[in-house]
């Protein structure tokens, strides 16, 4: 067929499959993306679409440039000192190279904006800021052409917002100042349209950003096509068994192969085995299922932080849909309580604190509750809460309550109603004083990125005091797994020896994270993947043309 004209295959269509084939084409080799799924862009079309890129150039050139040291010792503090070599080193190739994929995306075409007051996910670790966050501007999808129906989402209509515009549209509701502005980004959203656009945001900005770059590059791309195995010569992979519609086929690959399938998150037996869980609420692709680490396990690969996942409290819509929880912990009158209707944390710290802090307190085994009460749902605004139709659905499903008193509330959710009293009685005491005695919730500026700044004395506390009062189920989910393969600092895939598999290499979720068990900030994920993929491509190139 057209365009089988390749020597470098790349397993997967998200940000580190599409970026390795970038920096492979230019690096001279002649790349192909295989896609298990129907559409292509993977997790990263679904996501927010942001990377954690310290020392990025948008802030050099915004007057924010920061010394290099601060972000290595905060990556480095949250390695920990157990950290190896090897991890350490995967790190800092990090850091050196993330500036540098960023930048060859930009040279290729990707329109790059900064999040500049977005804060690190800790706080309290020294080297930690804020602004290190890029994210592509919107993008029209039509400009793919044909290219552009296969996108995952591709039908999703919804104004392309910008990162930092999340908080600010959640609380449209509380001052005309920000009701003009969501107006004003709705307005915009349908003169695009009128224009013939398809004005995308987010993941699918990044995401197409990325596909207009391998169109440009002649870059092939083959979708509902499954990896099966890999192919070994002379101990090194030369190739892949791939298949489409039940017929198998062996493709070459001379220059390598790039592993950039995402992880394992939708494989319920490879979540028991490697993580001891029985139960689990991913919001990862259906296809997220370990085609690509399985694959490489055959052939002698090792493993690493096959543990862990990037933690995402959800709310429970239906047995099968989750919903993320992100502003709904920080804004003032909220807070999530144990089955005993105690609280136990602060909600406003980061997802990924979140979601462990609540999988160590039991909420996998037993229903832990959001509660709200009937003034924060007039105030903010929701992807699911706000709408009477999904809380309707929630209701009828038993992972949403309504009562009129706490009490009430209680007796619903199989909660002591003299103890979840008590808790929301204390809380109020919180919120009146401004300061959060048990836990100290809005003291960060992390804290108060997703609060209310119109809200005093504590932009991140308010009482829970008006009926109706609420109660969601709350899940320790998940945005995907991020322990896999075992890789070095070039993406090279490592065998149980802890040697390199020559022609093998890895990226984003399908290889183990570079920041161990940590989450530095938002879109560290992506921003990893893009790296590994830059690196991983960059390697192959240079191995492929005998360059050192």
């Amino acid at each position: 067929m057209a365009g089988d004209d390749f020597n470098f295959i790349v397993i997967g269509s998200g940000a580190a499959g599409m970026v390795g084939a970038i920096t492979a084409s230019r690096g001279g080799l002649k790349p192909i993306i295989i896609e298990k799924a129907d559409s292509w862009g993977g997790t990263t079309a679904t996501s927010g679409g942001v990377l954690w890129v310290p020392g990025n150039d948008l802030m050099q050139g915004q007057g924010a440039g920061e010394d290099p040291e601060l972000a290595r010792s905060y990556v480095h503090a949250l390695l920990g000192e157990e950290a190896g070599a090897r991890e350490i080193a995967k790190a800092d190739a990090f850091l050196e190279n993330a500036p540098q994929m960023a930048r060859m995306l930009a040279e290729e075409g990707v329109d790059w904006i900064r999040a500049s007051e977005h804060p690190d996910y800790y706080p309290g670790v020294p080297g930690s800021s804020k602004g290190r966050i890029i994210e592509s501007a919107a993008f029209d999808g039509h400009r793919l052409g044909a290219r552009f129906r296969t996108m995952r989402l591709a039908d999703l209509d919804l104004p392309a917002i910008n990162s930092g515009q999340f908080a600010t549209l959640t609380r449209a509701w509380t001052s005309p100042r920000l009701f003009v502005e969501a107006a004003r980004t709705v307005i915009c959203h349908l003169l695009r349209k009128l224009r013939g656009q398809k004005p995308l945001g987010n993941g699918r900005a990044l995401a197409a950003s990325l596909m207009n770059i391998a169109l440009k590059r002649d870059i092939p791309i083959r979708l509902s096509t499954r990896l099966v195995d890999l192919v070994v010569e002379d101990g090194a992979v030369t190739g892949v068994i791939v298949e489409r519609e039940g017929r198998r086929e062996r493709l070459d690959a001379p220059a390598g192969v790039l592993l950039a399938a995402g992880g394992f998150a939708q494989n319920k037996a490879l979540r028991r085995e490697l993580q001891g869980r029985d139960q689990s609420w991913s919001n990862a692709i259906p296809e997220d299922e370990g085609d690509a680490f399985q694959a490489a396990g055959a052939i002698g690969a090792a493993s690493e932080l096959t543990d862990d996942c990037w933690w995402m409290p959800s709310i429970q819509i239906s047995p099968e849909l989750n919903g993320l929880v992100l502003a709904l912990r920080a804004l003032p009158g909220s807070i999530i309580v144990n089955a005993g209707g105690e609280r136990y944390m602060n909600e406003a710290r980061s997802y990924m604190t979140t979601g462990r802090v609540m999988y160590e307190n039991g909420a996998a085994s037993e229903r832990h509750w959001l509660i709200l009460d009937g003034r924060f749902l007039k105030r903010y605004i929701f992807a699911d809460l706000s709408k009477k139709a999904i809380r309707k659905k929630m209701m009828d499903n038993g992972y949403l309550k309504r009562a009129d008193t706490i009490a009430d509330l209680a007796g619903q959710c199989g909660i002591d109603p003299s103890q979840l009293e008590a808790t929301v009685g204390r809380f109020n005491q919180f919120a009146r004083a401004g300061k959060d005695g048990d836990f100290g919730r809005g003291e960060t500026d992390y804290d108060r990125y997703w609060a209310d700044p119109a809200h005093s004395p504590n932009s991140s506390l308010g009482e829970i005091s008006r009926p109706p009062f609420w109660a969601a189920v709350i899940r320790p989910g998940d945005l995907g797994t991020n322990g896999g393969i075992k890789t070095d600092c070039h993406g090279r895939v490592l065998n149980v020896e802890g040697r390199p598999i020559a022609g093998l290499y890895a990226a984003g979720n399908s290889s183990g994270s570079p920041f161990g068990h940590a989450y530095p900030g938002a879109g560290a994920t992506i921003a990893a993947a893009a790296t590994f993929g830059y690196l991983s491509g960059s390697f192959a190139a240079r191995r492929n043309s005998n360059v050192a």
